[in-house]
């Protein structure tokens, strides 16, 4: 690692820890954190302060949708039977919407308001409108607010203002760190679990590619003027990855600048080692690189691409307290599904007006699995004669209603 100069060091003298996805990584008290695209199986997005405005949100929607009706044949109408309508969830005050933006697929929009806040989140593409329904459903139930600098415990995913304590089969997570201190420079981080390793997404095999058409095209002495820093594979914590930091000299509209790159390809299905990849680049304004001059000279670029980065790691979960405040107790109203571990000690009741056996009201401890409720049904004559009575197993949603210092008569039904 390069040393830090005198103007690097006092940026890190208060740092924060930042939670995205899995992971945890030291920033600069002063640096803001910038959400990009984030993916929990489907592309989810944070709205603060909107959830009053969930109606207009779902009249926006459905304005859209009904411009697309035009394109619709007599076939795809009786194919798209729920096109243009409006459903409730499994979260309180959850809507779910219909339409199709292929005449192929169907498209599925979930708004989920939380206490002031709204999350939307989008399947443009759903082939099967029962299996995605359910996704939706699941990760409306296992969403729940996070403050910025809360640091979660269990085991899940931190996104824009909330945590989702579900594993989906695809996740992706990308943000953006940026500097007060020197606003050219610009972090960026994404990390996307993937189920299948594709060679040729290597990056050491795509700068040589690049090199090659380069020379090709008769452009080899701009090549020839880039200032590299360092190249090879590296070991980034969990990561095996390569990295090239480089300087890039001018050329036309273009400043000299640094653009600095680490990729690992992960492990396929292994939510803890997702594709990785990592950039900085100095000179940016406008959102356009290489516009000014860099800030930050060769040395300090290096120490604080070397700073952050090595901060980047797993988010340890089963109890371990990772921040100096008390972790917050589990928002009463949580709504968790069957099977999710339980994320609060306390009374949960099941959202269901059915007869269920035990009752609807249960006390569970934290990190137990949360069950399936069983709905008793109505007995046949012999079963009232030997005192049977039919019993079915169903996924339900717990909502939790008490924390432990109640007890059950204190805890009104919530319907």
């Amino acid at each position: 690692m390069t040393a830090a100069s005198p103007r690097m060091q006092p940026l890190f003298e208060k740092t924060k820890t930042v939670c995205f996805g899995h992971f945890l990584m030291e920033v600069p008290v002063s640096a803001t954190v910038i959400f990009g695209p984030t993916n929990v199986d489907w592309p989810i997005e944070y709205f603060p302060g909107e959830a009053e405005k969930i109606a207009q949100h779902v009249a926006g929607q459905l304005d859209e949708i009904e411009k697309d009706r035009i394109f619709l044949s007599k076939e795809d109408i009786t194919k798209f039977t729920r096109y243009g309508k409006v459903i409730d969830g499994a979260l309180p005050g959850q809507k779910l919407i219909f339409g199709t933006k292929d005449q192929a697929t169907n498209s599925i929009y979930s708004f989920i308001p939380l206490g002031k806040d709204l999350f939307i989140q989008r399947a443009l593409r759903a082939l099967s409108i029962d299996a995605e329904i359910k996704t939706m459903n699941t990760v409306a139930s296992s969403l729940r607010l996070r403050t910025e600098n809360e640091i979660p415990t269990e085991n899940g995913a931190c996104i824009e203002g909330g945590f989702v304590s579900w594993q989906p089969e695809f996740e992706r997570i990308a943000i953006g760190i940026r500097l007060k201190e020197f606003p050219d420079v610009h972090l960026s981080i994404s990390a996307t679990r993937k189920d299948v390793l594709i060679e040729s997404d290597a990056l050491e095999p795509r700068v040589k590619r690049a090199e090659e058409e380069a020379k090709k095209e008769g452009l080899g002495w701009l090549y020839a003027r880039i200032k590299t820093f360092r190249r090879g594979t590296r070991q980034l914590g969990d990561w095996n990855g390569f990295e090239i930091l480089a300087r890039k000299p001018m050329y036309k509209d273009d400043t000299d600048a640094h653009e600095f790159l680490f990729l690992s390809q992960g492990t396929p299905n292994d939510p803890l080692k997702p594709v990785l990849d990592i950039r900085l680049n100095t000179g940016v304004a406008n959102n356009k690189t290489a516009s000014v001059r860099p800030s930050i000279s060769d040395e300090e670029a290096v120490a604080l691409w070397d700073k952050l980065t090595t901060s980047i790691r797993i988010r340890p979960t089963g109890g371990t307290k990772n921040s100096s405040a008390e972790s917050p107790k589990t928002p009463l109203g949580k709504h968790l599904r069957s099977g999710d571990l339980c994320t609060q000690t306390g009374w949960w009741q099941c959202m269901e007006s059915d007869d269920i056996a035990g009752g609807k009201r249960r006390h569970f401890k934290a990190g137990e699995t949360l069950p399936h409720m069983t709905l008793l049904g109505k007995p046949s004559l012999w079963q009232k004669l030997t005192g049977e009575r039919p019993a079915f197993n169903r996924d339900t949603v717990w909502q939790l209603v008490a924390y432990d210092d109640a007890s059950p008569a204190t805890t009104p039904d919530t319907k």
